[in-house]
Formats: structure tokens, C-alpha cells, sequence
């Protein structure tokens, strides 16, 4: 004999035997299948931090080549009017930046954008005179005072490695300052850079660094 529901409808027991959930062979390849989405996404966001580390790399890395082609052509580094071995502005010109655009057309833009990121390239002196090194920096922003997001800190930690072979921000040439001062385009000073044999670790590259300092003519 059939139950009675309250609608007044016969409810038989049979109906609930037929209703089947997933099997584990079912739930098995769903699995697999969210598995193989999350890594291609994980797969894709490195293969574009990749690319766009490239870029910047590759910028840099013709800036570095223009200033040592300029130097081949001048017997001067660009902006070192006064041939002392030290990069400033001269005469006539904001910036050695510019010195090299004026005189050579292969020059990488400036900034250097890459999806919604935008690095800009520097040179300059650590120091100013001759107890610092020359460099070239790589900022967020035009006067290097912003700190990079976690975002550009990746790109950045990319291009550590391309040229450093590691991504420690206090060993190698290429290495994290707090911020660096520009003077009429080119860095005059670098404020807490960092150098990891002081402490005697590794220092990690964070958001705490507002510029990346590779002294691309001679080691620190």
C-alpha cells in the first residue's frame, strides 16, 4: 500500500532508489578536470610575467649596449662631458638618457610599458662622484619614489635573474634600493641599496624597494 504525502499524492518508496549521485570514477575526472584549468591559468600568468620580464630585460639591456656603442664613438660615457668615468648630465642635454637618443635612433621608449606596468630606465652615479658606480635604474614611476607592487616586483625579480642568474636583491649587479634621487633626469644618488654579504643572507626582493640598481659597467 502506498503513503499517503500531505498533497494527498501517493509517495512511493521505490522513487528514491532511482535518484543516483556521482560515482567516484565521475567525481574522479571532474577533479582532474579543475586540475587541469588551475594549471593552465597558473601556467599562463608565468608565461606572461615571462614575457613581460623579456621586455624589460631586453630594454635595459640596449641602453646598457647604446651607452657602451656611445662610449666606442666618444671616448665618453653618455653625459660624461668631463670624460672622469662618471655619468651626468652635459652640456646641452637633460640627461644621458636623452644625450643617447640625440645621436642614436635604436633607443627603447621611455617608459617601457608592458600590459597596465610601466618601468622607466635611468642612468646616473650611485654617488655622484668617484666612489660610486655607474648604474642604470629601473623605476615604477619618473622620479623613482614610488615602491613597486607585488605585480612589478615580479617582473623585477625576473630580470634579477636573467642578469644575476638568481633573484636576491643584495647580491650580483643587479640590486633593490629604498629609492634613488634623480637630478635633471639622471640619478645623482641611491638610497638603501641593499647588499646581502652585510648581513650575511639572502635579501629578498618586496615591496618595500622602489627601484632596481644594476651597475652594468663595473661590480659593486
Amino acid at each position: 500500500m502506498e503513503k499517503i504525502t500531505s498533497t494527498g499524492k501517493p509517495f512511493s518508496i521505490s522513487k528514491l532508489g532511482n535518484r543516483r549521485g556521482f560515482s567516484l570514477v565521475e567525481m574522479a575526472i571532474v577533479l582532474v578536470i579543475i586540475g587541469v584549468i588551475i594549471g593552465a591559468i597558473v601556467k599562463g600568468q608565468d608565461l606572461i610575467v615571462n614575457s613581460r620580464a623579456k621586455q624589460v630585460t631586453s630594454a635595459a639591456s640596449t641602453w646598457r649596449n647604446l651607452a657602451m656603442a656611445f662610449m666606442d664613438r666618444n671616448g665618453r660615457l653618455p653625459g660624461d662631458g668631463a670624460k672622469t668615468g662618471i655619468i651626468k648630465s652635459f652640456a646641452g642635454y637633460s640627461s644621458p638618457t636623452k644625450e643617447i637618443m640625440s645621436t642614436m635612433t635604436t633607443a627603447p621608449p621611455q617608459p617601457v610599458t608592458v600590459g597596465s606596468m610601466s618601468f622607466y630606465v635611468f642612468f646616473g652615479n650611485t654617488t655622484g662622484d668617484t666612489t660610486g658606480r655607474n648604474v642604470i635604474v629601473i623605476c615604477k614611476v619618473a622620479d623613482c619614489q614610488t615602491a613597486f607592487t607585488a605585480d612589478e616586483m615580479e617582473i623585477i625579480k625576473a630580470v634579477d635573474t636573467a642578469f644575476d642568474g638568481s633573484a636576491d636583491a643584495g647580491i650580483g649587479q643587479f640590486r633593490g634600493a629604498t629609492s634613488v634621487t634623480l637630478t635633471n633626469g639622471y640619478v645623482t644618488a641611491v638610497t638603501g641599496l641593499a647588499d646581502s654579504s652585510v648581513a650575511g643572507t639572502s635579501t629578498v626582493w618586496s615591496t618595500s624597494f622602489g627601484a632596481a640598481v644594476w651597475a652594468f659597467d663595473r661590480p659593486f
